[in-house]
């Protein structure tokens, strides 16, 4: 079987004999006369129209086998501009995700942040609540104590003013019974006196017998009679005495009682306000550790399209037209012969 060879002593592939150039006849052709056993047996006037058709088919399949390239080169070049689009996009997918993560990190940084400052805020303004509040108490307390002291010291000057007015009124009291008791016994001697004096002038007349004694009778019982009333007017002005005294009693322990009605409760110790609790704060979540996992694989670039087989499957098909254009001369020829 005839095969051509190239500069290197071995075979030409079909994409080699696709690529030999013009000029240093033609490849298919020999080729096909070199595998027919049919170059030296017959006459030109046989191949005259096979030949016009495999020129065509040659000149088509050169056309056809450079469009084959063109597209075949054509894809490669876009997918060679697709994984450099995908290697950017996924370099950029990777920059965007770091961006993403420190933004994200940063918002959250930005809401503590203002969060612990809010929480400041209300506390030093529950501090300072409180510290007024407690103020407040502070000056509250003392004055409870201070009207409280006040009332105690009013009480006790109370007590003593109706200690003095009750002292006073027993005193002009006694005073009174004292000067009714005085004037009493003044009666008396006053009364003894006469009764006396009036004994002498009886004796002194010379009295004797039953007018005598009559005489004597009389005076001692006018004499008692007196005494009986001065006794009698010192014992009422006794019980007069007493009954006052009762009453002044009465009226000091009144006033003593309306004094104590009138005294402050001791205040006690008020409570103090109740101390501010720290405000809480929320617990953020940060976003985890970019991973790995996160980018994903890297592009993979698509499959390429060979040149040569894109041509390879032009010029199959038409060297396949070109051996049925020879084999029809043939059959032609024989046809004509008989």
């Amino acid at each position: 079987m005839y095969q051509m060879m190239n500069e290197f002593g071995t075979p030409f592939t079909e994409a080699e004999e696709a690529m030999r150039p013009k000029g240093v006849g033609n490849r298919f052709i020999d080729k096909e006369l070199a595998t027919s056993g049919l170059e030296n047996n017959f006459g030109l006037e046989w191949l005259i129209a096979p030949a016009v058709s495999i020129v065509s088919g040659i000149i088509g399949g050169n056309k056809q086998a450079s469009a084959a390239r063109q597209q075949a080169n054509a894809q490669n070049a876009a997918t060679d501009a697709q994984f450099r689009y995908d290697n950017e996009l996924y370099d950029m997918g990777i920059d965007k995700i770091y961006a993403d993560h420190a933004q994200a990190t940063k918002s959250v940084e930005i809401q503590a942040g203002n969060e612990q400052r809010l929480a400041e805020w209300k506390d030093a303004s529950n501090l300072n609540r409180y510290n007024y509040d407690l103020m407040i108490r502070d000056r509250e307390q003392q004055s409870l104590d201070q009207q409280y002291g006040k009332s105690n010291e009013i009480y006790d000057m109370q007590i003593s003013v109706n200690e003095m007015a009750a002292q006073s009124a027993r005193e002009d009291e006694y005073r009174k019974y004292e000067e009714v008791s005085a004037e009493n016994k003044y009666d008396q001697n006053t009364a003894y006196i006469e009764m006396l004096q009036a004994k002498g002038q009886m004796a002194s007349i010379g009295s004797s017998g039953r007018s005598a004694a009559k005489g004597k009778q009389s005076t001692l019982a006018d004499y008692g009679t007196q005494v009986h009333l001065f006794n009698k007017s010192l014992t009422g002005a006794q019980s007069e005495m007493r009954s006052v005294l009762r009453e002044i009693a009465n009226d000091k322990t009144s006033a003593d009682l309306a004094a104590y009605g009138a005294k402050m409760l001791d205040p006690g110790i008020l409570p103090d306000p109740i101390q501010p609790l720290a405000t809480p704060v929320s617990d953020f979540l940060y976003p985890r550790e970019i991973g790995e996992f996160d980018f994903g694989p890297r592009p993979v670039k698509g499959v390429y399209h060979s040149p040569s087989a894109a041509a390879n499957q032009v010029w199959g098909t038409t060297i396949t037209g070109i051996a049925g254009s020879v084999a029809s001369g043939i059959n032609t020829y024989l046809a004509s012969d008989r």
